[in-house]
């Protein structure tokens, strides 16, 4: 029982680390970088939110460079002011290394990671928590203006624009519309409408936002219901995706016809989900591709199943994720802490990787009690996290934003998600971290982590 009680401490730990990692992250990318489409403050809002709270950080609101959207990529460290935005905040990353595509994803896990960060300091830091809503919303109108195709559906595309002087270029980039991210919008409008609901971000809101928002809602959702029978359709990978959003759904939304809408399609997608395991526990990639899907993605299948069991009750779904964890869990090498499958070449980890395996450990635990799963978990944490590298300047980061904000110096790099870590079999086998950052994959692992409790 004492061994038990040391583990959940330390388990919490854990977890307050994480969140104060994704603080960091979110801080960081949304409302420092520059990595994105400039554009110009609402100064108005923004003086109004700051002027309103006794408790401020000028470091941040004094060098906020307001973007609108995100960008693919970018080398997180500080540039040096130049003539062309030499009027922006002095935490403001390498312009020369944006990668300039915007995805859907990203530009969505930028808005549902700022608006749970917003949340978690709605009674803490109210200015800094509005402000994020305000950005938030920017983000939204973004992608509502420059983020679709002819059809009204939701696309990634790419800014040409030379500098930032120069009007918005934006250009649709040649993927597949996916139909995953139509619902991943949705998701985010939800939230978004969630949080303008609340009275003191009402205080902020223009009075037409959420006559505006129930009407972009219905549209969306009415798009989302005349595709259902596609979904099953899609890679599991996509499956699990929809099925974690639709869960996100039932725990916003509080309209009961399109709760029962979410969990009837839950149900079907967890169904799907069930025929495409192999007597291994390993899942196929699609309805009629029986190769195996990437070993991460395992995981994900697991805690969608568990999720679909949360929200329907239906006990089959945690039996077959049951399954795929003993499949996965067969790979753990308490050697290096992680989970490996694959020891002839290189073994790499995105930080999307890492948060959907902290997920399932912790679900695992809540769920079946299963001890175990605390104890593997906390030795993950120290592997793939806390000595990886993957938080840059790890031994920045600190609960006291005043104190982190005036100790930072531009010849710091800021501490963030990076994309990755690895592990290279064929020399040295030591865990290094990726020196890249990738927006999805760092965002989606904030708001998964800042959504995270025991």
């Amino acid at each position: 029982m004492e061994d038990n009680v040391v583990t959940l401490n330390q388990v919490q730990d854990i977890i307050n680390n994480l969140k104060l990692f994704s603080d960091l992250t979110v801080l960081n990318t949304c409302l420092l970088s520059g990595c994105g489409s400039i554009t110009n403050r609402n100064k108005e809002i923004l003086e109004k939110i700051y002027n309103h709270s006794e408790d401020k950080i000028d470091d941040i609101f004094d060098n906020i460079v307001p973007i609108r959207c995100v960008y693919k990529k970018a080398k997180p460290v500080f540039a040096p002011p130049q003539d062309d935005y030499l009027n922006y905040g002095i935490y403001m990353w390498d312009i020369n290394s944006f990668n300039k595509i915007i995805t859907v994803e990203g530009q969505c896990y930028a808005i549902l990671s700022m608006l749970s960060l917003a949340n978690n300091l709605k009674e803490t830091r109210p200015y800094l928590s509005n402000t994020l809503v305000n950005v938030a919303t920017q983000f939204y109108d973004f992608l509502c203006s420059h983020m679709r195709n002819e059809e009204g559906l939701f696309i990634d595309v790419k800014d040409k624009s030379k500098s930032y002087e120069d009007k918005p270029d934006i250009k649709p980039n040649k993927t597949n519309i996916k139909i995953q991210n139509q619902l991943l919008v949705f998701t985010s409008l939800l939230y978004l409408k969630q949080i303008y609901n609340n009275v003191f971000n009402q205080r902020y809101a223009n009075e037409n936002e959420t006559e505006r928002f129930n009407f972009e809602l219905s549209s969306i959702y009415e798009y989302i219901t005349s595709i259902k029978d596609e979904l099953i359709f899609l890679s599991s990978r996509g499956i699990a995706q929809c099925i974690n959003l639709l869960y996100s759904c039932t725990e916003i939304d509080d309209d009961e016809s399109r709760k029962l809408f979410y969990k009837e399609c839950i149900t079907l997608l967890c169904d799907e989900l069930t025929n495409r395991i192999k007597a291994t526990g390993e899942v196929e990639k699609g309805e009629n591709n029986f190769s195996p899907v990437s070993f991460y993605t395992n995981i994900r299948c697991s805690n969608a199943l568990m999720e679909g069991y949360l929200a329907t009750g239906i006990d089959k779904f945690l039996d077959f994720s049951t399954k795929i964890y003993k499949y996965v869990l067969a790979y753990y090498n308490p050697n290096y802490s992680l989970f490996i499958q694959n020891y002839e070449n290189k073994v790499s980890m995105s930080i999307r990787d890492i948060a959907e395996t902290v997920k399932l450990l912790l679900l695992r635990y809540k769920i079946f009690s299963d001890e175990a799963s605390l104890n593997t978990l906390v030795d993950f944490y120290n592997s793939a996290v806390n000595n990886s590298g993957i938080v840059q300047n790890i031994n920045l980061a600190t609960k006291d934003l005043e104190s982190y904000f005036q100790n930072l110096n531009i010849n710091d790099k800021p501490p963030i998600f990076l994309k990755s870590i690895r592990i290279n079999f064929k020399k040295e086998n030591t865990i290094k971290a990726s020196k890249y950052f990738n927006t999805t994959y760092a965002l989606y692992g904030a708001y998964v982590f800042l959504n995270t409790n025991l």
